[in-house]
């Protein structure tokens, strides 16, 4: 056991306190060094409060939700829009494989209009999400979100 100098009138609160919460006073002054100490708060500053520390670390939780869910968004947002530029593409291709299929000379053989069309379908849907430029669309480096 070690032993601390403490004011006179420190001295009388922790025996009031002590005695009033039914502990001794080494169980006083233990408590109430751990509650500063695990807190990293500053027992003389006025403005050191609990409800301070815990509304700072509320909006860093807030804002790290927040981030996340945005994080979440972009992500289905840009698959969705990726999903329906490949659909317009099929639909484009199919048509034309019909109105190849259905040219009077008959057209090209149909592996040669299959390759073209899936060359077709990515090109397009590339160029589809390059037209976009939606910034929010896509992770912008270095921003950190």
């Amino acid at each position: 056991m070690k032993h601390l100098t403490v004011s006179g009138p420190a001295h009388r609160l922790v025996g009031a306190e002590s005695a009033r919460l039914g502990l001794t006073r080494t169980e006083y002054a233990d408590a109430a060094i751990r509650y500063f100490a695990e807190r990293s708060l500053n027992p003389v500053e006025a403005q050191a409060r609990e409800g301070q520390l815990i509304m700072a670390e509320v909006k860093r939780l807030g804002d790290r939700v927040f981030s996340y869910l945005q994080e979440q968004e972009r992500g289905l947002l840009l698959e969705m829009v990726r999903s329906q530029l490949r659909q317009q593409a099929v639909q484009e291709q199919t048509l034309r494989v019909v109105e190849n299929l259905l040219a009077p000379e008959g057209g090209e053989p149909l592996h040669k209009i299959q390759r073209k069309n899936q060359e077709r379908i990515a090109e397009a849907t590339a160029a589809g999400l390059a037209a976009l430029n939606i910034k929010s669309l896509t992770k912008q480096p270095g921003n950190g979100k």
